[in-house]
């Protein structure tokens, strides 16, 4: 129960943080008129929030039985760019060798470049 409480709480604090912390680009979509050229800045959400937004995933995931248990103690093991189909989005590896088919050890957590969860699955595809 004293793990529920904690994660339930991780999950709003969580959950505000990523709402009011402000950690997209001030100047996305500025236009940079006078350079001789336009382009945006536009590059999302820093990495420190996606790892919060995952971890935040992978608990919820486990409050609703749709993964193990041991997944909510697991640290990330990897995290990076994805660039399928011209997408440019993030994805986060949790690593864990408690699942006995090695098919389960690896969940992927799959983040938009603005913090929305876009997926979640053990092929990383």
């Amino acid at each position: 129960m004293n793990i529920l409480i904690k994660t339930v709480i991780t999950l709003v604090t969580v959950s505000f943080s990523i709402l009011y912390a402000g950690n997209v680009d001030s100047h996305a979509g500025h236009n940079h008129e006078g350079h001789g050229h336009s382009h945006s800045h536009n590059h999302g959400i820093k990495s420190e929030s996606i790892q919060k937004i995952a971890e935040a995933e992978v608990q919820r995931l486990v409050l609703e039985k749709k993964i193990a248990k041991s997944w909510a103690s697991i640290p990330i093991a990897k995290i990076g760019r994805t660039h399928q189909s011209n997408i440019d989005d993030w994805i986060v590896a949790f690593e864990n060798p408690k699942m006995k088919k090695k098919s389960k050890r690896t969940l992927y957590i799959f983040v938009s470049k603005v913090g929305n969860i876009t997926g979640a699955n053990y092929t990383g595809k």
